[in-house]
């Protein structure tokens, strides 16, 4: 009965205590929690009653002036030297070829040079056979003795017909007969003449020699060919000064001009420069490609370039010294011309109207509207407009050309 007791008093105690707990909770949920101040830091009040006077976003959520300025890469301005260079190709040609022929019909005998040789004025280049032409010399002197014995002949049958003139031997009409043949035979010992030197020049031309220095291209005779006036043995090439043919794309051909400096290279010889100007801009545009023809007239003493050779060129289309030069990129082309955005002490940008003299694709020579020092804006991730914050991220600063050579 005792054990009944205190588990029946357990159980009501239990009750009770579950109770209280239960209450509690309650209480607690239903009472308002006071927020604790820190200080330096408005309250919810404080910042909903900003929002509503300011008529916008609280200032409190609102960006400061730091998160609100925008990132820039910059160009700082200098005074520099600056070219503006076309890179091109071509090929090396004799500034003089010269296409040796015959100038009589014959069979090659004799080849006196091979290809790509160096000859000079007067050397032997090749030979006909000159028996023909021996033959016809021997002819013309035979011919020659002839005319010349009939002449003699008739100068003497003519002193005989004066002498009967004189004491009336004979009419006057026989003895301007005789003056006639006597006449006829001097001018066939004239044509004779005439006709062995003729003979003796073609014997000379089965010889063919070099006009002038330069170097031999292809060979396009062989010996034992018979060859006429058309036939061509080989080309002379001029190599004491040479020329490279560039050819110019359609879109560039607005910058060329006589005169400009051009600097090539050729494989056979890295590193060596070889410099001329333009010397000849052909009138039409050639070929699928729509090439504009320049020819660069080249010093060549030591005979380095030889005609055919591939040959890397640039040509300097403007140069300028001492002048501001900025990046392309950091121009602005409006109505009232190009613009620029500089970056001012309190890092803020304004916008500013400038005078460009040259435009490339990557840089601008300014004329007018920049100094030296000042930052102007390359490269941002968003439109600038005046008085606008910004950050730089990145300076580029101007390379000198002595510099650039170092």
């Amino acid at each position: 009965m005792k054990k009944i007791k205190k588990l029946l008093l357990g159980f009501i105690l239990l009750w009770v205590v579950g109770f209280l707990v239960i209450w509690t909770v309650t209480i607690l949920k239903k009472a308002p929690i006071k927020k604790m101040a820190i200080p330096g830091m408005a309250t919810q009040e404080e910042i909903l009653k900003d929002a509503q006077l300011s008529g916008g976003e609280p200032s409190a959520l609102r960006p400061g002036p730091e998160s609100e300025a925008v990132a820039v890469r910059c160009y700082r301005v200098r005074l520099t030297d600056f070219k503006d260079e076309l890179p091109v190709m071509g090929t090396v040609r004799g500034s003089l070829e010269i296409e040796l022929k015959f100038e009589i019909n014959g069979v090659v005998e004799l080849i006196g040079f091979k290809e790509s040789d160096v000859i000079y004025k007067g050397d032997l280049i090749a030979s006909l056979g000159k028996k023909d032409a021996q033959l016809k010399i021997d002819y013309s002197k035979s011919k020659l003795e002839s005319a010349k014995t009939q002449h003699l002949a008739a100068k003497k049958k003519l002193e005989i017909h004066k002498n009967l003139y004189e004491i009336g031997g004979i009419i006057k009409a026989k003895l301007e007969e005789v003056e006639l043949e006597t006449r006829s035979a001097e001018l066939q010992v004239e044509s004779a003449n005439v006709e062995l030197k003729s003979a003796k020049a073609e014997f000379e031309k089965t010889d063919l020699y070099a006009p002038r220095d330069g170097v031999i291209g292809s060979r396009d005779a062989e010996v034992g060919e018979f060859v006429t006036l058309q036939n061509k043995i080989a080309t002379l090439y001029d190599i004491m000064e040479v020329f490279v043919e560039l050819g110019i794309v359609e879109k560039d051909i607005d910058k060329m001009a006589l005169g400009q400096d051009v600097v090539a290279t050729v494989d056979a010889y890295p590193g060596t420069e070889f410099t001329g100007t333009v010397d000849n801009i052909f009138p039409i545009i050639e070929g699928k490609s729509r090439t504009l023809t320049v020819r660069v007239g080249i010093g060549n003493p030591d005979a380095l370039l030889l005609p055919g050779m591939f040959a890397r060129a640039m040509i300097t289309v403007a140069e300028f010294e001492n002048v501001i030069v900025v990046p392309s990129l950091s121009l602005n082309k409006e109505e009232e011309g190009y613009k620029v955005f500089v970056v001012n002490n309190d890092n803020t940008v304004s916008s500013r109207v400038i005078q460009v003299a040259y435009v490339t694709t990557d840089y601008s020579v300014i004329s007018s509207g920049l100094y030296e020092g000042e930052l102007v804006v390359t490269d941002t991730p968003q439109e600038l407009k005046d008085g606008m914050p910004v950050k730089i991220i990145d300076v580029e600063e101007a390379i000198a050309e002595e510099e650039e050579s170092m």
